[in-house]
Protein backbone atom coordinates (compact mmCIF):
# COMPACT_ATOMS: atom_id res chain seq x y z
CA UNK A 1 0.00 0.00 0.00
CA UNK A 2 1.64 3.16 -0.81
CA UNK A 3 1.34 6.23 0.72
CA UNK A 4 -0.33 8.46 -1.32
CA UNK A 5 -3.60 6.38 -0.95
CA UNK A 6 -3.67 7.44 3.09
CA UNK A 7 -1.80 10.09 2.95
CA UNK A 8 -4.39 13.81 3.72
CA UNK A 9 -4.19 15.76 0.50
CA UNK A 10 -3.03 19.43 0.64
CA UNK A 11 -2.72 19.99 4.05
CA UNK A 12 -2.76 23.35 6.03
CA UNK A 13 0.27 24.79 5.84
CA UNK A 14 1.71 27.96 7.90
CA UNK A 15 5.07 30.02 6.43
CA UNK A 16 7.74 31.10 9.20
CA UNK A 17 6.78 34.79 9.64
CA UNK A 18 3.91 33.57 10.65
CA UNK A 19 2.69 33.90 14.56
CA UNK A 20 2.39 31.44 16.61
CA UNK A 21 -1.18 32.18 17.77
CA UNK A 22 -2.08 32.05 14.20
CA UNK A 23 -1.00 28.59 13.90
CA UNK A 24 -2.53 27.94 17.06
CA UNK A 25 -5.40 28.93 16.10
CA UNK A 26 -5.53 27.03 12.90
CA UNK A 27 -4.81 23.92 15.02
CA UNK A 28 -7.68 24.27 17.31
CA UNK A 29 -10.03 24.80 14.26
CA UNK A 30 -9.31 22.12 12.37
CA UNK A 31 -8.41 19.67 15.84
CA UNK A 32 -4.90 18.70 14.08
CA UNK A 33 -1.57 18.64 15.74
CA UNK A 34 0.98 19.29 13.45
CA UNK A 35 1.29 21.90 10.39
CA UNK A 36 4.19 21.78 7.84
CA UNK A 37 5.89 25.04 7.12
CA UNK A 38 6.70 26.20 3.77
CA UNK A 39 8.65 28.70 2.29
CA UNK A 40 8.25 29.70 -1.13
CA UNK A 41 6.66 26.53 -1.88
CA UNK A 42 9.13 24.31 -0.50
CA UNK A 43 8.68 22.55 2.74
CA UNK A 44 11.16 24.40 5.61
CA UNK A 45 10.15 23.13 8.80
CA UNK A 46 7.52 21.66 10.99
CA UNK A 47 5.55 22.92 13.59
CA UNK A 48 3.53 20.63 16.91
CA UNK A 49 0.83 21.15 19.69
CA UNK A 50 3.99 20.90 21.75
CA UNK A 51 6.31 23.03 20.09
CA UNK A 52 3.54 25.51 21.23
CA UNK A 53 3.15 24.29 24.35
CA UNK A 54 6.63 24.66 25.08
CA UNK A 55 6.87 28.38 23.54
CA UNK A 56 4.73 28.86 26.54
CA UNK A 57 6.61 27.53 28.79
CA UNK A 58 9.19 29.61 27.80
CA UNK A 59 7.55 32.56 27.88
CA UNK A 60 6.54 31.81 32.09
CA UNK A 61 2.89 30.71 31.45
CA UNK A 62 1.48 27.47 31.82
CA UNK A 63 0.05 26.44 28.76
CA UNK A 64 -3.82 25.07 29.02
CA UNK A 65 -5.34 23.03 26.68
CA UNK A 66 -6.54 24.34 23.74
CA UNK A 67 -5.48 28.10 24.88
CA UNK A 68 -3.95 30.14 21.85
CA UNK A 69 -0.53 31.25 23.15
CA UNK A 70 0.02 34.57 25.11
CA UNK A 71 3.49 35.15 22.94
CA UNK A 72 4.63 37.56 19.74
CA UNK A 73 7.39 34.75 18.66
CA UNK A 74 6.92 33.68 14.88
CA UNK A 75 6.37 30.24 13.92
CA UNK A 76 10.25 29.92 12.16
CA UNK A 77 11.47 30.53 15.69
CA UNK A 78 10.46 27.44 17.05
CA UNK A 79 9.77 25.02 14.20
CA UNK A 80 11.77 21.83 13.88
CA UNK A 81 14.06 22.55 10.59
CA UNK A 82 15.34 18.77 10.39
CA UNK A 83 11.99 17.14 8.10
CA UNK A 84 11.92 13.35 7.46
CA UNK A 85 9.57 13.70 4.55
CA UNK A 86 8.23 11.22 2.39
CA UNK A 87 6.83 10.36 -1.70
CA UNK A 88 3.37 9.28 -2.52
CA UNK A 89 5.21 6.10 -3.64
CA UNK A 90 6.84 5.00 -0.60
CA UNK A 91 5.05 2.25 1.33
CA UNK A 92 2.82 2.44 4.32
CA UNK A 93 4.93 0.46 5.76
CA UNK A 94 8.08 2.30 5.65
CA UNK A 95 6.10 5.36 7.32
CA UNK A 96 5.38 3.23 9.88
CA UNK A 97 8.35 2.28 10.70
CA UNK A 98 9.84 5.77 10.29
CA UNK A 99 7.06 7.49 12.72
CA UNK A 100 8.15 4.23 15.54
CA UNK A 101 11.57 4.73 15.09
CA UNK A 102 11.73 8.55 15.32
CA UNK A 103 8.85 9.00 17.61
CA UNK A 104 7.02 11.36 15.23
CA UNK A 105 3.90 12.38 15.09
CA UNK A 106 3.23 12.82 11.65
CA UNK A 107 5.30 12.58 8.19
CA UNK A 108 5.07 15.26 5.57
CA UNK A 109 4.83 14.06 1.89
CA UNK A 110 6.77 15.27 -0.73
CA UNK A 111 6.32 15.25 -4.77
CA UNK A 112 9.74 16.96 -6.02
CA UNK A 113 9.91 19.74 -3.99
CA UNK A 114 6.32 20.38 -3.59
CA UNK A 115 4.72 19.25 -0.27
CA UNK A 116 1.17 17.17 -1.20
CA UNK A 117 -0.01 15.89 1.72
CA UNK A 118 0.77 14.69 5.07
CA UNK A 119 0.09 11.36 6.90
CA UNK A 120 -0.34 10.98 10.61
CA UNK A 121 -0.63 8.20 12.94
CA UNK A 122 -4.08 8.61 12.40
CA UNK A 123 -4.58 7.34 8.94
CA UNK A 124 -2.02 4.64 9.76
CA UNK A 125 -4.14 3.29 11.95
CA UNK A 126 -6.60 4.15 9.49
CA UNK A 127 -4.80 1.81 6.87
CA UNK A 128 -4.48 -1.00 9.10
CA UNK A 129 -7.88 -0.93 10.21
CA UNK A 130 -9.76 -1.11 6.55
CA UNK A 131 -6.63 -3.81 5.51
CA UNK A 132 -8.01 -5.97 8.39
CA UNK A 133 -11.26 -5.42 7.67
CA UNK A 134 -11.57 -4.96 11.66
CA UNK A 135 -14.16 -2.68 12.22
CA UNK A 136 -17.36 -4.53 11.82
CA UNK A 137 -18.82 -7.64 12.93
CA UNK A 138 -16.88 -10.92 12.97
CA UNK A 139 -14.59 -13.31 14.64
CA UNK A 140 -10.50 -13.71 14.65
CA UNK A 141 -8.97 -17.18 14.92
CA UNK A 142 -5.11 -17.85 15.40
CA UNK A 143 -3.91 -20.80 13.86
CA UNK A 144 -0.35 -22.39 14.21
CA UNK A 145 0.58 -23.22 10.31
CA UNK A 146 3.51 -24.41 8.87
CA UNK A 147 6.67 -22.06 7.71
CA UNK A 148 5.65 -23.51 3.72
CA UNK A 149 2.10 -22.67 4.73
CA UNK A 150 1.34 -26.17 3.16
CA UNK A 151 -1.77 -26.60 4.54
CA UNK A 152 -3.19 -22.65 4.15
CA UNK A 153 -5.49 -23.70 1.52
CA UNK A 154 -6.75 -26.94 3.30
CA UNK A 155 -7.57 -24.16 5.98
CA UNK A 156 -9.69 -22.05 3.74
CA UNK A 157 -11.72 -25.02 1.91
CA UNK A 158 -12.91 -26.47 5.34
CA UNK A 159 -14.08 -22.64 6.48
CA UNK A 160 -15.66 -22.02 2.99
CA UNK A 161 -17.44 -25.80 3.62
CA UNK A 162 -19.29 -24.35 6.70
CA UNK A 163 -20.42 -21.56 4.63
CA UNK A 164 -18.18 -19.06 6.51
CA UNK A 165 -16.34 -16.02 4.17
CA UNK A 166 -12.67 -15.17 5.23
CA UNK A 167 -12.14 -11.49 5.26
CA UNK A 168 -8.68 -11.04 5.82
CA UNK A 169 -5.52 -12.74 7.31
CA UNK A 170 -2.25 -11.95 8.14
CA UNK A 171 0.49 -14.50 9.17
CA UNK A 172 3.65 -13.99 10.56
CA UNK A 173 6.31 -15.80 12.34
CA UNK A 174 5.42 -17.37 15.64
CA UNK A 175 8.50 -15.52 18.15
CA UNK A 176 11.00 -18.20 19.02
CA UNK A 177 9.61 -21.21 16.65
CA UNK A 178 11.71 -20.59 13.18
CA UNK A 179 9.80 -23.42 11.72
CA UNK A 180 6.09 -21.65 12.59
CA UNK A 181 3.94 -19.15 11.81
CA UNK A 182 0.82 -17.48 13.52
CA UNK A 183 -1.93 -17.41 10.75
CA UNK A 184 -4.26 -14.43 12.27
CA UNK A 185 -7.64 -14.80 9.92
CA UNK A 186 -10.94 -12.67 10.44
CA UNK A 187 -14.19 -14.21 9.20
CA UNK A 188 -17.39 -13.18 8.72
CA UNK A 189 -19.09 -14.62 11.54
CA UNK A 190 -19.93 -14.09 14.89
CA UNK A 191 -19.71 -18.10 15.97
CA UNK A 192 -15.73 -18.58 16.96
CA UNK A 193 -16.55 -21.74 19.11
CA UNK A 194 -18.08 -23.53 15.89
CA UNK A 195 -14.96 -22.39 13.74
CA UNK A 196 -12.50 -22.84 16.10
CA UNK A 197 -13.86 -26.70 16.98
CA UNK A 198 -14.15 -27.64 13.50
CA UNK A 199 -10.48 -26.56 12.71
CA UNK A 200 -9.38 -28.55 15.48
CA UNK A 201 -11.29 -32.01 14.56
CA UNK A 202 -8.91 -31.63 11.07
CA UNK A 203 -5.99 -31.17 13.41
CA UNK A 204 -5.14 -27.34 13.00
CA UNK A 205 -3.64 -25.73 16.27
CA UNK A 206 -5.74 -22.90 17.13
CA UNK A 207 -4.41 -20.35 20.01
CA UNK A 208 -7.22 -20.15 22.38
CA UNK A 209 -9.03 -16.62 21.86
CA UNK A 210 -9.13 -14.10 24.64
CA UNK A 211 -12.42 -13.24 23.27
CA UNK A 212 -14.83 -14.97 20.56
CA UNK A 213 -15.41 -11.93 18.44
CA UNK A 214 -13.92 -8.47 18.06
Amino acid sequence: MQVGRRMTRDPKTVEPGDSLAHAAQIMRELRIHHLPVVEGGKLVGILSDTDLRNASLAAGRIPVPGEIPVTDRKVGEVMRREVWSLTPEDSVEDALLIIRRKRFGCLPVLSGDRLVGIITKIDLISAFIDVLEIDGVGVRVEVILPRSLDRFEELVRIVRDLGVELRSCLVSPEPGAPDRMVGRLRFDTVNGPMLRGALRAKRFEVLDPGADSL
